[in-house]
């Protein structure tokens, strides 16, 4: 019994300093989370990130809005997928069409 409680409070012991080494910036909820992906977006993207939302749930974010092309989606989902905290980065957003019916 003593060994078994022992192995629990060393693993216990293990988590918490473990925590001491995450990202200073991680975000600690998914309003956080969610502004920090559309921070890392806008930043890195300027003004084709203009028509993107992001939202965040549990680690999850998804990508909303439209993009000039697929090329500026998967950069977005990209740079969603790299910021701390994300565990995985899906998008719902739509491409604008250069067709022209002229």
């Amino acid at each position: 019994m003593t060994r078994s409680f022992n192995r629990i409070a060393a693993s216990a012991l293990f988590a918490l300093a473990a925590g001491a080494f995450l990202p200073a910036h991680a975000a600690t909820n998914d309003a956080d989370l969610a502004n920090s992906v559309q921070s890392a977006i806008s930043t890195q993207l300027g003004s084709d990130a203009k028509d993107l939302t992001v939202t965040a749930s549990n680690g999850t974010v998804t990508l909303h809005g439209w993009a000039q092309g697929p090329q500026e989606d998967a950069k977005a989902r990209y740079i969603a997928s790299t910021v701390p905290g994300v565990t995985n980065a899906y998008s719902s957003v739509r491409v604008f069409s250069s067709d022209s019916n002229d």
